[in-house]
This record gives C-alpha cells, structure tokens and sequence, in this order.
C-alpha cells in the first residue's frame, strides 16, 4: 500500500483528502505544518508528498526547496496544490522540482488518477534502477576474471620458473623475474583498485545519499594536489624537465583523495602517450565560482576506441565490453568530474596530442574566509 503525505493547514481539506486517497486505496498520514511535514517526510518517506503552497508557518516552494536537497527525500514525487493558478507560480514549483501542480478547486477523481499516475512513474524509475544495478553486479561479475588474467598469468608462469629451476638461475637472473613479478602484481592491482572504482562510481548514480556524502567531503588544494602529483608522475617517467606547471591556488569542492585519484589519471595518460623531450603541460584558471584544469601534451593522442568508449551512452559497457582497460582510468577521471558536479572535455587528434579540460566547483568559502577577503 503506497503512503501519501498531506501538507495543508486548512483541517477540513486534510479530512477531504484523507477519506479520498483511503477509499483509493492509500495510507495517508497529514500535518498543517510545513516544517513538520518536512520532518515527517525524513521519518516516515511517503511514496509521494501532496503539499499546499500557502502554508502558514512557511510556502510549499520551501517545502520543495528543503526535500529536495536532502538525499533521504530528494527522490520523492511531490505534487503542489494552490488556490492561485497563475502562471508564474507553476513555473517556480517547477523549477524548485514539483512534479506537479493542481490548482484549487479540483476535482478529487482527477486528483487521485493524477497521484495513481505519478506513482506508477516513480515506480517505472525505480525497477530501471534497480535494473541498471542488476547489469552493472552482473558486467563486474563475467568482466573483472577476464580483466585479471593476462597479468595473473604472468605472476604464475614467472613463479613456476622460480620454483622449477631455481637451482639453475643466475642470481641476475632471479633478479629480473623478481622485478617482473612485481610489475605484474602491480599492475594486477591497478586493474582491480580502477575496475572497483568505477564499479562505485557507477552505482552512485542510483544512491543519492551516497552521492550526497560524497559531494559534502572536505574540499582540496588545488595547487597542493597538482603540485605533487604531476612532480612524482614526472620523475616516474624520468621527465621532470617536459613538466610545465601554472596552477593557482584554490580549493575545490572535491575530497583530496579523489581530486589526487583524477589529476594521477589524467598526468599520467600525458606522460603515457608523449615522447620524452615533449611538453605536458598542466595550468588552471578560475572563472564564475569554477577552476578550470587542462592537461595537455604534443604526444601521439589517444587511441579512436578509447575516445569511443569515453563519448558511448553506456561507458561501463564499450569500457569493459571491449576490453579497452588503458581507457579506464580517463574513464574514471571522467566519472569522478561528473558525480562532483563538473564535467570533462576530451580533445584528442591522432599526431598531434591530447588536451582535457576539467571543470569543478570551487569549495564554498566559510565565514571566517569570506571576513578575511573582505578585510
């Protein structure tokens, strides 16, 4: 039985609307006060909230406002009723994200097919969700075997040899396939660290609250981050005099962690896909509350699939369908720009090199900020 929440400070409107979505079939549970039914929207989470707009204690858009922002509720189909069907305000419950607007006087019939439809699409919502969770599990579960076997299977073949002939072995020799165990091994966990990340990512797009958490992390500092990322990509690549670095100092509405997770990836497909003697250039610029980051180099440019891969409808498909795993960290980078309200823009011509510029939010400044710059 689906639950509705009423929102009205006239009782005898609330009395009408609970004995008709009862007779209909539904739960009701009401309140004449806005903020109490914003309290009993995060208790209770109703299947959809009928809400007044002239409240007493606050308007409807609030209510809206306020639902909206909150990953407990921000889902939740929300119809508006108004005594004033005007033009302007149907536009502002739109924009605050009503799903709909019933003017009054209206017909209840009218009413409850209106609620029987907003219902069934939220329910229409909620199976491709839950589908598009079923697929992702199921990719994760034939796709990351495969992805771990070449180089497990070169950490197997190397041990044999240790074990089988290591009385036979120069210790040089021992040495190198030492070395190339571990190269192996690392490259085994880089597969997998990158093939979870972006499993999680992925399914953030249908867990809002995780999405929430994520976006309200401490933000990082920029010109920190930058800074000692692309020097220790540099000196990984012997290259540290290709780097040039213009970087301002800004904090960003992203955690330290993931900002490290997106500049490593993008630094280091630069450096991958350019000749030594080549610059990689990494600069940034602020414009309107926004840092813009760009990676450039004058190296071979990425390969057509794994700009195909980037630019597909389903990522996670041409990603891993295709088997395009030196595409997954710029595929990551991508994703971690997206879920933090940002985006990516991927140049890239064969011969002449690649630039990707990132746009991300500037952290809010804090109040003991804000006094400071005005001082």
């Amino acid at each position: 039985m689906s639950k509705i929440l009423v929102i009205d400070d006239e009782s005898s409107m609330r009395m009408l609307l609970a004995a008709a979505l009862e007779d209909a079939g539904y739960e009701v549970i009401d309140t004449a006060s806005g903020s109490a039914g914003i309290e009993l929207a995060k208790e209770e989470k109703p299947d959809l909230v009928l809400c007044d707009v002239g409240l007493l204690d606050t308007s409807g858009y609030e209510v809206i406002k306020t639902l909206r922002a909150l990953p407990k509720t921000c889902g939740i189909p929300l119809v508006l009723m108004t005594g004033l069907a005007d033009l302007q305000g149907m536009r502002e419950g739109m924009r605050l994200g009503a799903d709909d607007y019933v003017p009054k006087p209206f017909d209840l019939p009218e009413l409850i097919a209106l609620i029987a439809s907003r219902l069934r699409k939220a329910e229409q919502l909620r199976h491709e969700a839950e589908d598009k969770a079923k697929l992702l599990r199921s990719h994760i579960s034939m796709l990351l075997p495969q992805e771990l076997l070449s180089p497990l299977t070169g950490i197997i073949g190397l041990a044999d040899i240790l074990r089988d002939d290591s009385d036979r072995l120069q210790p040089n020799e021992a040495a190198d396939i030492g070395r190339d165990i571990q190269a192996s091994g690392e490259r085994l966990h880089r597969h997998i660290r990158n093939f979870l990340i972006y499993s999680q990512l992925e399914l953030l797009t249908i867990e809002p609250e995780r999405l929430e958490a994520m976006r309200n992390t401490a933000p990082s500092q920029c010109h920190k981050v930058i800074t000692e990322v692309a020097v220790r990509i540099a000196d990984k690549h012997n290259r540290r005099f290709d780097l040039k670095l213009a970087v301002d100092a800004c904090d960003i509405a992203i955690s330290e962690q993931n900002f490290t997770k997106l500049s490593e990836e993008l630094i280091d497909n630069a450096f991958k896909y350019s000749e030594p003697g080549k610059p990689v250039e990494v600069h940034s610029r602020i414009t309107d509350g926004k840092v813009w980051l760009t990676v450039s180099d004058e190296g071979t440019g990425l390969p057509s699939e794994i700009l195909a891969s980037l630019r597909a409808p389903n990522q996670f498909e041409r990603i891993f369908g295709e088997k395009q795993t030196m595409g997954l960290g710029l595929a990551i980078a991508v994703k971690l720009a997206e879920v933090h309200q940002g985006r990516a823009i991927i140049q890239s011509q064969p011969g002449t090199g690649t630039s990707i510029l990132v746009e991300l939010p500037l952290a809010a400044a804090t109040p003991d900020e804000t006094k400071r710059h005005a001082l």
